[in-house]
């Protein structure tokens, strides 16, 4: 799995094949998941204008950490141990979509199929761990505030950020024909 982490890891992602069938009206419904991505992705905006404040010197750093551990992402991952890929009692919608009503429903349909679904499960478990990542150098930007750990700070958040874009970018394209034609409520 080490080579998720380099990302983009288009290379070694399966595609989804065509649907036979498949319509506009059953894309149209599958565009839904980017909305959802949306939100994930406007909080990653509100943590990066709050990590340059803190580089640029205009925030204490305390601030970071607590906009990092408050991330309704690292929420989850603290109370579940991952982003995905397992059920659990109580996820967020996007992970409750993904782990409880996306994925089961798209699993086992096409052999290329099951193949973008398993991806994006190990995806989520490497997202899990840049997370984990981030979290530590913003506690270590808080110890130790300085160029080194700044540096260290931008690595992880860049990773992430990069990781994040480009999974949510897969998932949208290769489940867009698959959540509509087969009806998967968004």
């Amino acid at each position: 799995m080490t080579d998720l982490y380099d990302w983009p890891c288009q290379g070694t992602r399966p595609k989804a094949p065509k649907i036979d069938g498949a319509t506009s009206a059953h894309r149209a419904l599958g565009r839904r998941l980017a909305a959802i991505h949306a939100m994930y992705l406007l909080e990653i905006g509100r943590l990066r204008r709050a990590m340059e404040r803190t580089i640029a010197g205009d925030e204490h750093t305390g601030h970071l950490r607590d906009a990092v551990s408050s991330m309704q992402m690292m929420s989850n991952v603290r109370q579940y141990g991952v982003l995905c890929g397992r059920q659990c009692a109580a996820l967020t919608i996007h992970h409750t979509i993904e782990d409880e009503a996306i994925f089961p429903l798209l699993h086992g349909r096409e052999a290329g199929l099951t193949a973008v679904v398993e991806r994006l499960m190990a995806e989520h478990l490497v997202i899990h761990d840049l997370l984990e990542a981030l979290e530590a150098a913003a506690v270590d930007t808080v110890k130790a505030p300085g160029p080194d750990s700044f540096a260290r700070l931008r690595t992880a958040f860049e990773t992430l950020e990069r990781a994040i874009q480009s999974h949510f970018g897969y998932e949208q394209e290769e489940l867009e024909e698959a959540i509509g034609y087969f009806d998967v409520p968004l």
